[in-house]
């Protein structure tokens, strides 16, 4: 018998189930040559005992931990929060556990990561497409000791990879096509500095607008510093301190676009009543009051996916890297309207054309 406290070990259930450990190891790992008798009493004496298999000789074994990593900016943006989320959802489903790393776009988080990662010896890698991770030498030594990894949301993509983004200009068009219905012809964007996806969901606005006869005007675009609701909140006062017209905002998230809500409440300027307002990802909008329409992003498509392919990579699939571009879907609440007539006469008339008036 064993002291109390003590681990049982695969040697202890062989002995007290008159067996060889090599009989013990292949029940467990569902070796169809042990016969029935043998298979009862050794999965009678595992239950008896709470004896769990080493993860570590399961994987010197079978040369699988069933284990994935998943590599993100930051797991307090609530946007990657859903995608984290929805890997864990699809992997756990297949039977295989994610560790998760937060690199916190600090260069030397990832390179930490990248060493930790071939350590510990995980099946394969997912990680978001941003500029932290992607523009370093993780992905080529990953790929160099033969590690599977698929790139999943962000933007930057990796030719070497699979890679599962959403269609960042589809949802751009998107959001001003449905102003420009309404009737909205100033219409300003909200982005954050450095960012690819910023430049892709404009480059959707700008789309629109040319399709429209609508000029690009730089004056109604500002790149805050970065994705918090206070930079929202600045992005829109310095978008007034600017004194261009402009009666509808898309914003690059719902976070950024939040942040614009509350500025132009505090500058007692009404969503929708004045503005109308768009966010991008579909987090925290609903929640918003009014509630903001938005450009939502599929995050349980892309992470289902994303692990799918990852596992089919594992399984032997050699087809070339490919990108999926994923669908987003517009879904339309309480922060947009038909611009007011009067404040639609005002933007018409930016300061430039005032000059010229004189």
């Amino acid at each position: 018998m064993k002291k109390p406290g003590t681990v049982p070990t695969i040697r202890d259930v062989a002995r007290q189930a008159g067996v060889s450990v090599g009989t013990v190891s292949k029940v467990i790992n569902d070796n169809p040559s042990v016969n029935a008798e043998l298979r009862r009493r050794v999965q009678e004496v595992v239950a008896e005992t709470g004896y769990r298999p080493s993860l570590v000789a399961r994987a010197l074994h079978t040369k699988r931990t069933r284990s994935l990593a998943f590599l993100v900016p930051s797991i307090t943006n609530p946007f990657f929060a859903g995608v984290l989320h929805a890997v864990e959802t699809a992997a756990h489903k297949e039977g295989y556990s994610v560790f998760v790393g937060s690199t916190e776009a600090d260069p030397e988080r990832v390179a930490l990561y990248q060493e930790r990662l071939l350590a510990m010896g995980v099946d394969g890698v997912l990680l978001v497409l941003s500029w932290d991770i992607v523009s370093g030498g993780l992905v080529p030594a990953l790929c160099k000791q033969g590690l599977p990894v698929v790139g999943v949301a962000g933007s930057r993509i990796v030719a070497d990879i699979d890679c599962f983004v959403p269609d960042d200009v589809a949802g751009g068009e998107m959001a001003a096509g449905y102003l420009l219905g309404l009737g909205h012809r100033r219409i300003a964007f909200l982005g954050t500095r450095d960012s690819r996806t910023t430049e892709l969901r404009y480059a959707g606005v700008r789309h629109a607008l040319t399709d429209f006869g609508i000029e690009h005007d730089p004056a109604l675009v500002v790149h805050a510093p970065g994705f918090a609701e206070a930079d929202g909140a600045r992005a829109v006062h310095e978008l007034i301190g600017r004194r261009t017209g402009f009666t509808a905002v898309v914003a690059f998230n719902d976070v950024l676009a939040v942040g614009a809500l509350n500025a132009l409440e505090d500058q007692g300027i009404g969503v929708p009543g004045r503005i109308s307002l768009i966010g991008f990802d579909d987090t925290v909008s609903a929640y918003s009051r009014p509630k903001m329409t938005t450009v939502a992003c599929p995050v349980a498509v892309l992470g289902e996916r994303a692990v799918q392919r990852l596992l089919a990579r594992l399984e032997g699939e050699d087809a070339p890297p490919t990108v999926h571009p994923v669908p987003m879907r517009f879904v339309v609440r309480s922060s947009t309207a038909v611009p007011n007539a009067a404040d639609a006469r005002r933007a018409a008339v930016t300061p430039a054309r005032l000059e010229d008036a004189r």
